[in-house]
Parts: structure tokens; sequence; C-alpha cells
């Protein structure tokens, strides 16, 4: 069928009555490179007359893509009807008008965050968009959401994607120590987001907190931070952390440890070689091989061949036997993920059909 046969029928295909045909017909306009075709006020039309959230979503993602002028006087008409419009459709709209840097829907949107009447959802996604528009939100504004019980957690996430020597260090941190646990991880989070600038106290405090969530987000922030300040910060809170009972805190602190191999006493590392976990012994196995062969004793070498051959995780044997040619001095080629081809192409010429 000719090309732009094929686009008319796609067209078509839109209205359908089948909410399957409609769905697929938006991706084939997205794959077959039609975008520059759609007419704005077409996407709109559709998106007036359906309520299926997908369907929605697949919509407004074209308009997000579209290079010609969006009917912005709509969709902010969509974004302000909070009696027939769901929040879920009006906080799809407000991002695609932050997408597009649509400047007549900025003062909206921040009157919407703002309203404590609005629906809470709507609030949350606007606060998330709002790195979208760059500097024509006010730093003051940023900082004031911060302060709504409602809409911290969001806050803290949006403060994230800002560049990182603006992120408010003052106003983050209290929220380390909050007595809600999403909140003291969300904080850690955002405080890492700031680089160099993160101060390592609450990181290291956090490791002994309660919650396994929290102490997670903050070992896996001493990966980071043993890389930016690893001859500067104790390494003591991070040996008692490999005792942790939650195993991704385990595996963090490892690898946050291989970042100063030469500070670490090799004991606490050696003892993780038999945790029960695949994945802790992955990393003590990784840690250990930085730590080189002149630091590593040789009574450990049965062990990492025991390892290499029989343990059942294949990823734990790849690692031993890599960590066994380190520290006889070789140069294993670098660790690579595999990557699995699961089209119907590959699957044919496997199956040898």
């Amino acid at each position: 069928m000719p090309k732009d046969l094929f686009y008319l029928h796609l067209l078509a295909q839109c209205q359908s009555p089948d909410l399957g045909d409609r769905l697929d017909a938006l991706e084939d306009l997205r794959q077959h490179e039609y975008l520059d075709l759609v007419p704005a006020q077409f996407l709109l039309d559709r998106l007036n007359s359906t309520g299926h959230w997908q369907e929605q979503t697949a919509i407004l993602q074209l308009m997000c893509e579209i290079e010609k002028p969006l009917p912005t006087e709509a969709l902010i008409a969509i974004l302000e009807d909070s009696e027939t419009s769901s929040p879920f459709l009006r906080a799809h709209v407000a991002h695609t008008l932050a997408v597009v840097r649509a400047e007549d829907a900025i003062d909206l949107i921040l009157r919407q965050i703002q309203n404590p009447h609005e629906d809470v959802y709507l609030r949350e996604v606007l606060i998330g968009d709002l790195a979208l528009w760059g500097e024509r939100v006010p730093r003051e504004f940023l900082l004031t959401v911060l302060d709504d019980p409602e809409l911290c957690a969001a806050a803290l996430d949006m403060w994230r994607s800002q560049p990182s020597h603006t992120i408010p260090l003052e106003r983050i941190l209290p929220y380390c120590t909050h007595e809600e646990k999403y909140l003291r991880e969300a904080a850690i989070k955002t405080l890492l987001a700031a680089q160099r600038l993160c101060p390592p106290d609450p990181l290291l405090a956090a490791l002994g907190g309660p919650e396994s969530e929290v102490r997670a987000a903050a070992s896996y922030g001493c990966i980071s931070l043993m890389g930016w300040f690893g001859g500067q910060l104790p390494v003591e809170p991070l040996l008692s952390a490999l005792h942790d009972e939650y195993p991704p805190v385990r595996e963090n602190i490892l690898d946050a440890l291989g970042k100063v191999p030469l500070r670490i006493p090799v004991e606490p590392v050696a003892a993780a070689l038999t945790d029960a976990t695949y994945y802790v012994r992955c990393a003590a196995l990784e840690t250990l091989g930085l730590m080189g062969g002149e630091r590593v004793p040789s009574s450990l070498f049965p062990l990492l061949q025991e390892l290499s051959g029989s343990d059942p995780a294949p990823q734990v044997r790849l690692r031993a036997t890599r960590a066994l040619l380190l520290l006889h001095g070789m140069h294993p080629a670098p660790l690579k993920i595999p990557i699995i081809d699961l089209t119907l192409e590959g699957i044919d010429e496997e199956l040898g059909e």
C-alpha cells in the first residue's frame, strides 16, 4: 500500500470502534514516521472522544512529539475541568503542556499546585513536571512546596532533577530524621543528587536506621560517597553494616567498600563469600578482586576455586573465576551483561526453522 494511503488508513483506524485497533493505529503513526503529517486538531478530537486511559495516554504522547502547534487553549480547558475530566487525564494533559512548554499554562499550573482543594495526585504530578519548565518557575516557589505536608515527598523527588548545585541542602536535611520512613528515604536520595556537595553524615547515620528501605537507600548512596570522598570517610559504619539482615544493604556496602580496596580489612569481605544470598557473594568477589594479590591471603584461594566450580549461581562462578585471575595478576575482560534477543526472527533461527 503506498505510504500516503497507509497514512489515511491509520487515521481511519484511529476512529475504529475497536479499542485495540485504535491503539495499534496510534502506535503505527509514530513507528512509521507520520508525526509531521498528523494534525493536532485530529488528536484533540480523538482525545475528546475517548474515556480509555490507555488511549488518552497514547494520544497525549503523540501530542508531545508532533512539531505542529498544539491547541493549548483546549488542553488548558481540560486541565481546569475538575467536574468532568478525571485527575488522570488532567495530569497527563498537564504533562503534555509542560513538555511543549506552553507558556499560557504555567500560571494555572502553579495555582493548582498551591490549591489545597485540588486533587493531591494531580498536584504531585504537576510538581514532578516543574523541572520541565526550567527557570520559568521561581526558585522561591520550588522551596515553598517543600513545606507542604501533602506535597513534600513529590517536592523532594522534583529537586533531584534540578542542577546539583541548586539543591537546598539546608531544607532537605530535616527530612532525613522525619518520622515517616518514605520521607527519610526520599531525602537521602535527594541529598545524593547534590553529588559532591552531599553531606555524608546523614547517610552514614541512616545505615543504622530501623527500616530496611531507608538503610538500602543509604547504603546505595555510600557507593557514590566512597567514590567521591573515599579517603576522608570512616569505614567503620560500613563494616558494621555488613551484618545488616537485609541482603541489598550488604551488597551495596560491599560495592562501596570496593571503592577503597586498600583501606579495608580482608576478613569482613572474605566472610561475605559464604553469604546465603548469591548477589552478596558476587559483590564480595568483586571487592576481593580489587584488593589485590598482595593483600588477599592465599589461604582464601581454595574457597575461591570452590566457588568458581560449584557455586549454584552462575554469576558467582563467573566472578570467582575473575577474582582468581585478578589476584594472580591477570587482567580478564570486563564483565558484560548478556543481551537476549527475543524477536521472532531470533527465535526462528534458534529453532532452526
